[in-house]
């Protein structure tokens, strides 16, 4: 999961109605029919397009709900699964050449697609999603409904920690310091040769999540200007040291090498990263033991959200059936199985009984109840930014980061820069 990525050229409402209008033009003159729909050979019922990324490796609930829905309804949805890297060029592609989905589950929104999204407001209010993750557009429609929810979260290798005899907290009540983690995972590399403490995901997301930690409001608004603080300073000065004593393996942040492998190797006693990792683990993580445990404070009991989004696009040929879809998905029934299937934690008030590792979505559970962050609701900034007049692309929090890590600036410098990237400077 990253940061969404978005357009930084003359204003991004300018390039979204630019490209939204070339591409009308483009369809009126060659009569190209949308990807949204399409009829079965036989003359039967419409095929709608699901576009998303990462279904197969959270168990395939889509795809299942897909089926589900196929067989209650007949009407098929193509679940076309991409990779994580890809699928933002692919509905930027999409969009620029008027072939958009009838359906996406998306991370992010584009602000190239994102004035060409249904209205599901009447969607959220009949299926009682909470209202803390719906944001409403300009306009005053919800253009996306949170599929689920994730949140950022601490691993450990427990037979690592067990081999050394190294004790780690079980309630976020009773959780470590950063210096009580770091001090624990060190002795881990000491006494059960562990290559390294600890991994974090080469994401802004999850440096977002230290910085709650240490007090920061993590470059939240303040009268319509992001803004930075000293804790995000004194969160990158704490990140730059564990890294250079190799606590940390440099290589994630500088070389792009993969967290979730190294950890799954065995080789890390503890792994930064996430709820949607759950799922992964439990399937295919059999040479140790591993466990979900509170993440360390340095000021308060943390953590970021996140998740996907549902979207249903217009002019699809398929507006309506794509409606039907999420109105379904989201039925209590349906969603259960599908929060069940995947390892999700829902956006609704519902009780769900895992049929593995209940204990780490309690966990994460209790740690999204007890979050302390001071910054802006993270569901709602993805829909907001979107939206926005002041442009700014990439992730700047993880790529000025990956500067301070390669010695070109230190960790004010780092703070200053990205302000004036996320303004648009």
């Amino acid at each position: 999961m990253s940061e969404t990525t978005r357009i930084s050229s003359i204003t991004r409402r300018q390039l979204g109605l630019t490209a939204f209008g070339l591409s009308a033009l483009a369809a009126g003159l060659t009569a190209c029919s949308g990807g949204g729909a399409g009829n079965s050979p036989d003359g039967g019922s419409k095929t709608l397009q699901l576009i998303l990324s990462g279904d197969t490796n959270q168990g395939g609930a889509f795809a299942a709900a897909a089926k589900k829905y196929k067989e209650a309804t007949g009407i098929t949805i193509e679940v076309v699964d991409v990779p994580t890297a890809d699928i933002t060029t692919k509905l930027k592609n999409a969009a620029t050449a008027n072939d958009l989905p009838a359906l996406a589950r998306v991370t992010g929104l584009d602000p190239l697609w994102a004035n060409q999204l249904q209205d599901l407001s009447d969607i959220a209010k009949s299926h009682g999603i909470d209202e803390k993750y719906l944001q409403e557009s300009p306009d005053g429609i919800i253009p996306a409904i949170p599929s689920d929810l994730t949140a950022v979260g601490l691993f450990v290798n427990k037979s690592l920690f067990d081999k050394a005899g190294v004790k780690y907290p079980a309630d976020i009540g009773n959780t470590w310091t950063w210096d009580e983690f770091i001090a624990a995972v060190n002795q881990v590399r000491e006494k059960a040769g562990a290559k390294y403490g600890v991994v974090m995901d080469r994401s802004g997301h999850r440096l977002r999540a230290m910085m709650y930690e240490f007090g920061s409001t993590a470059f939240a608004k303040e009268n319509g200007k992001y803004t930075g603080d000293s804790k995000a300073v004194e969160t990158l000065d704490y990140f730059k040291k564990i890294n250079d004593d190799q606590t940390m393996p440099k290589s994630v942040w500088l070389s792009g090498e993969d967290g979730n492998a190294m950890f799954k190797s065995g080789q890390v006693a503890a792994y930064y990263s996430g709820s949607w990792q759950v799922a992964d683990f439990n399937k295919n993580i059999k040479d140790f033991e591993w466990l979900s445990v509170p993440l360390p404070k340095k000021e308060a009991n943390a953590t970021n959200l996140g998740g996907g989004f549902m979207v249903a696009f217009k002019d699809t040929g398929a507006d309506e059936e794509a409606r039907k879809f999420i109105d379904w998905f989201y039925n209590d029934q349906n969603y259960t199985e599908f929060a069940k299937t995947g390892g999700y934690l829902p956006v609704k008030d519902l009780k769900v009984e895992y049929p593995f590792q209940q204990a780490s979505f309690e966990l994460y559970q209790k740690q999204i109840a007890g979050n302390q962050a001071k910054g802006d609701n993270a569901i709602k900034r993805v829909v907001i930014e979107a939206y926005a007049e002041t442009p700014f692309s990439g992730d700047p929090l993880r790529e000025e980061t990956v500067k301070m890590l390669s010695g070109s600036q230190d960790a004010k410098t780092t703070v200053d820069n990205i302000v004036k990237l996320y303004n648009g400077a």
